[in-house]
């Protein structure tokens, strides 16, 4: 249906001036709120240089800032300041080389970890603001934006430059102050005067272009000193800037750009946090039961003259302060944007590509009442307690994405670090009951606000501030060390074998974690796949067996093992101890646990003896859970039986691998542990229609030599993580994606990472393990570990507990990377990171082609996950249908050939009629089964009957193969029956109300030998469609449910029934 397009709403106009005379040349911010308060969430103005498209509601701005479809707009003001700051972070468009080579240097010095080097050096120059607040006479007024200015502009001078502004030690502003405001006073007023205007004041560009080389001499003198001292000792942002490397391009910053860089900081790093703290002070002022609380929490957590580390980061309510400040007035208040291509948005307002500069404004987007309910006037700092709680997409104080603030860190640190120390040691008094009065220049903050200060400890002194010593800090920081517990010896004797059963790696990650915990006790372990342990079973010490099913059959390498066991006899087992865990999805009921449970009964039947209970886990409940569950018990009777003593505090133990930097490349170990082969995109093809908003790829792969495969085989593909979220973890960790290391382990749990040889980080994050899968509790458990803030400790916490964890873990689908960027505070070291992630899994894909067109190529079907994310933050992204869609002609992947274990082949004979339900990708198989079939009728086969069902939203945007499949029933190959859930005049049509239509007839050809086949959505679908052909069934010949329940099981044991479903483990 096509979207009804609608005008976005326009002020009066002005003839040439357009809408200019509305607004406040000195606060156009002001101007925009009102007239955003009386024309809505959109607007367009119009101004003497441009049209800007003013956006404030969130769910608008949600779609403005997908950066997909938008992108960071260097335009009005902004423009205006390159003149100074060039291509700096600020003011750069995001193709310009220097962003994004900056953005990588520099993203280390501002992450949470980085401000542990800059505490002290904040403290340093707070301490400068106390003592002179301390100093002063009574009645004496403080100038809260000034001093807030001055303190701000030493501390990102001694933190990022080592350069001391001394501001505090001056009567009048620093020139480089001076120079700034004027400059930037001038950047925002150019905007607003007609080019005649311009020419004519030819006074203000000759001061403008002076304090432009005031600023550029002041900062070529900081690098030409730090240069010449030779200095490469220093950690700070210009050293980084001087000597690293950006890792993608190996290039270093350009003496320009660094220039450019530091003015930049200069300008962002003291403007915002000036403005955020002077605005923090007047809502105290205006609030005085939120000051008396901030008074309690500071008394409390303070109890040192100068704050540590640690105590700043316990000011919880001191945060929640600052950020219901920065709601009220976000001291950057706005930010530009441009659509990539033309686009609509809010379902009606039209955005050309790269003409309409959008400019959402964060002001009113903070007081959305959709989003922040009534009282969006009102400083309720409360509205910070659960940060999770937080309207998504309605607090952008920082901006968005990628070109978010990159300073926000350092910003809200000293923010709370000073706030803290003020409220520490003065009161405050609004004197003259100052009335708000907004200064804006790019940035805004409180015009003309004075106060007055009074001691809160009489006694206290010029000397009573004082910086913390090196050794000071050094002490803080080992009381926050956590002490390991020494391992317990265990039993040394003893011998563990391990066995799974695996198709895509979670039952073999369990056994290997299982084996690793006996080792660290001194049990002899092995680890096996089950197939490879035939005959061969010990009859000394113990066997924990973790296996699946896959559609009620053994996986792949567990089959053999399976038909063994079957044909043992009595006793053959007897002597042998052992437990079974089995890993499942309850989502196919009908063969839930099937394998497991039976290995587990063929076990006992035999001879062998049960230690402990089978345990079972639901990949669609609380997996993990049941899994801790089973292992407590599970090594409790292990203890009993084998006399094991286990260590405690064994996860935090367990840490075992090791890492060292290095020159040299190695290889990856997961393409040999599936045997997989490197195949090339010979076509990659879109099949869902351009007015769908969903994608299905049509890909097909150039098999190399040797490789064979047969219709209803998958084709396993090894996927690559995705660039972003590599470089979400070496951002967090502060690493340099180029750098390569040798990764060395005692244990068996990390088998799939490359050991003992050269790997790049970057690679190792790519290749090798999960980064999107929800967070497991061992892993909140250990981050709880490394967590040093203890209201961060506390929420970490609080997820572990009973329905909390799945409501706001796995049904958000909340990784430990998420966590990680959320709890800064977390400690934990990139290895033991490393370590948690479980393997990388191929994704399997049914192949939607015959050998008998071409034996040496295939194809796939993929649907690609790209969907607001579960968490409300942003969108998901599957790993590997994402990255197969961004694939190429000539590009590899790595893939091998399984077949599946589930009855799914075209029957030997080609005139047994075929039964085929498929909708979506579910199609992918049977178009395999019509092409094999198609062959057989050229070469003079009779082919049976057969039936397609196949179900999609609408005909006219995701019927895949539509050609294909109406081509086919033409020649009479197929009867195809289709049904469509979104077509609109119609009810919602899914396949099993067609199969209902049709019941008779397939109960008919089901009772004559057909072959019936279900390929897709195992959840919902599946099960529908067997309870159809099941009452079907009961009705037509008049059995029980439960007869009618037996008849389908027996279709499947005769192997006339196959499921290719998709399936969780």
């Amino acid at each position: 249906m096509d979207k009804k397009v609608s005008a976005i709403p326009q002020p009066k106009t002005y003839g040439p001036l357009g809408n200019l005379p509305l607004i406040d040349k000195d606060k156009p911010t002001l101007s925009f709120i009102k007239l955003a308060e009386e024309y809505g969430p959109i607007f367009r103005i119009q101004t003497l240089s441009d049209t800007i498209i003013v956006v404030s509601g969130h769910e608008l701005v949600e779609e403005v800032c997908d950066e997909t479809r938008f992108d960071k707009s260097i335009e009005g003001a902004l423009a205006k300041v390159r003149a100074f700051a060039g291509d700096g972070l600020f003011t750069s468009e995001t193709d310009e080389p220097n962003w994004k080579k900056a953005h990588n240097i520099l993203m280390p010095t501002f992450s949470q970890r980085a401000m542990k080097d800059y505490h002290a050096m904040m403290v340093d120059i707070a301490v400068q603001l106390v003592q002179k607040w301390a100093r002063l006479n009574p009645n004496e007024n403080v100038d809260v934006p000034g001093d807030m200015t001055r303190l701000t502009l030493d501390t990102i001078g001694l933190c990022g430059f080592n350069y001391r502004f001394n501001s505090f030690y001056r009567e009048t502003s620093h020139p480089f102050i001076t120079s700034m405001t004027r400059a930037l006073d001038e950047a925002m007023h150019q905007l607003q005067r007609l080019d005649i205007e311009d020419k004519l004041m030819w006074r203000t560009k000759r001061q403008f272009q002076h304090d432009i080389q005031s600023m550029f001499s002041l900062v070529d003198n900081i690098i030409a000193e730090r240069k010449s001292s030779g200095n490469q000792e220093e950690n700070d942002l210009l050293s980084r800037m001087l000597h690293v490397q950006d890792p993608e391009t190996g290039e270093k910053l350009d003496d320009e750009n660094i220039r450019f860089q530091i003015i930049t900081f200069l300008i962002a790093g003291h403007e915002t946090t000036s403005g955020l703290l002077s605005f923090a002070i007047y809502f105290l002022l205006k609030n005085p039961d939120k000051l008396e609380k901030a008074y309690e929490e500071v008394d409390r957590v303070l109890t040192d003259p100068t704050p540590t580390y640690q105590q700043v980061m316990k000011l919880k309510y001191i945060r929640m302060i600052l950020n219901e400040s920065l709601r009220l007035w976000p001291t950057a208040p706005a930010f530009s944007l441009y659509a990539k291509e033309d686009t609509v948005i809010g379902g009606k307002y039209p955005i050309k590509k790269g003409e309409d500069r959008i400019s959402v404004l964060i002001p009113q987007l903070h007081r959305d009442k959709d989003a922040w309910g009534d009282n969006v006037e009102e400083f309720q700092p409360e509205r910070f307690e659960e940060l999770d709680k937080v309207p998504h997409h309605a607090y952008k104080p920082f901006g968005n994405g990628q070109r978010a603030c990159i300073g926000m860190q350092f910003a809200l640190h000293e923010a709370t670090l000073v706030m803290g120390m003020l409220l520490q040691h003065f009161e405050f008094i609004d004197y003259e009951d100052y009335q708000l009065d907004v200064k804006q220049t790019l940035t805004l903050k409180p015009g003309d606000f004075k106060i007055r200060i009074v001691p809160r400890n009489e006694t206290i002194s010029h000397n009573t501030v004082l910086a913390p010593t090196e050794e000071k800090l050094k002490n803080d920081e080992t009381k926050q060390q956590v002490q390991k517990t020494p391992s317990i010896i265990g039993a040394d004797n003893l011998s563990l074998l391990v066995l799974y059963g695996s198709d895509t790696g979670v039952a073999e990650g369990i056994a290997r974690e299982l084996a690793d915990t006996a080792s660290l006790e001194g049990v002899q372990t092995e680890v096996a796949a089950l197939n490879d342990r035939i005959g061969s079973l010990p009859k000394e010490g113990a066997v924990l067996i973790v296996t699946s099913s896959y559609n009620g059959k053994p996986p792949s390498n567990a089959g053999q093992f399976v038909q063994w066991l079957e044909e043992l006899k009595p006793d053959e087992l007897k002597g042998v101890q052992y437990a079974v865990f089995g890993c499942g999805d309850h989502n196919w009921a009908s063969t839930y646990q099937r394998i497991p449970r039976y290995i587990d009964e063929q076990m006992a039947q035999k001879g062998a003896t049960r230690f402990s209970k089978r345990g079972e886990a639901d990949a669609s409940g609380d997996f993990e859970e049941q899994l801790e569950q089973w292992k407590q018990s599970m090594w409790s009777d292990a203890m009993k039986s084998f006399g094991l003593e286990l260590n405690k505090n064994m996860e935090k133990e367990r840490s075992t691998l090791s890492l060292q930097f290095v020159s040299r490349l190695g290889g990856s170990p997961l393409a040999r542990t599936y045997e997989a082969v490197y195949a090339s995109i010979l076509e990659n093809r879109e099949l869902q229609s351009s007015s769908s908003e969903r994608s299905t790829r049509h890909i097909e792969i150039s098999l190399p030599e040797g490789a064979t495969y047969k219709e209803g085989d998958h084709l396993g593909v090894l996927p690559i993580n995705s660039e972003k979220n590599v470089n979400r973890i070496l951002k967090r960790f502060g690493l340099n994606g180029k750098d390569q290391v040798i990764l060395s382990a005692s244990g068996r749990s990390v088998n799939h990472i490359p050991l003992d040889s050269p790997v790049r980080l970057y690679d190792l994050l790519s290749y090798s393990v999960e980064v999107q899968e929800a967070a497991t509790r061992a892993q909140i458990r250990e981050m709880v570990t490394f967590t040093v803030c203890p209201p961060h400790k506390k929420e970490l916490e609080s997820l572990l507990e009973e329905g909390v964890y799945q409501e706001q873990i796995l049904k958000k689908r909340i990784s430990m990377l998420d966590l990680l960027e959320k709890y800064e505070a977390c400690e934990i070291r990139f290895e033991r990171f490393l370590e948690l992630l479980p393997a990388l899994k191929p994704r399997y894909y049914s192949i939607s082609s015959s050998p008998l067109v071409a034996q040496d190529r295939l194809s796939i079907t993929v649907g690609v996950v790209n969907a607001p994310a579960w968490s409300g933050e942003g969108t998901y992204e599957g790993v590997a249908s994402n990255y197969l869609a961004q694939r190429h002609n000539k590009d590899e992947i790595i893939c091998f050939i399984r077949t599946p274990q589930s009855n799914f082949q075209l029957p030997e004979n080609p005139e047994t009629p075929i039964i085929m339900v498929g909708p979506g990708t579910g199609i992918a198989p049977f178009r395999g089964f019509l092409q094999a079939r198609r062959v057989q009728k050229q070469k003079g086969m009779k082919v049976g009957e057969a039936h397609l069902y196949f179900g999609c939203r609408h005909p006219e945007k995701d019927y895949l193969y539509r050609t294909e499949l109406e081509n086919d029933e033409r020649e009479g190959l197929i009867s195809l029956h289709t049904a469509f859930s979104r077509l609109e005049g119609h009810p919602k049509t899914y396949v099993q109300h067609v199969i209902k239509e049709d019941r008779i007839h397939l109960i008919s050809l089901l009772d004559n030998g057909a072959h019936l086949y279900i390929c897709g959505d195992g959840s919902k679908m599946a099960p529908d469609v067997e309870d159809t052909l099941c009452q079907a069934y009961q009705e037509i010949h008049e059995v029980s449910e439960q007869e009618a329940r037996n008849w389908l099981d027996r279709l499947q044991d005769e192997g006339r029934y196959g499921k290719d479903v998709w399936a969780g483990i």
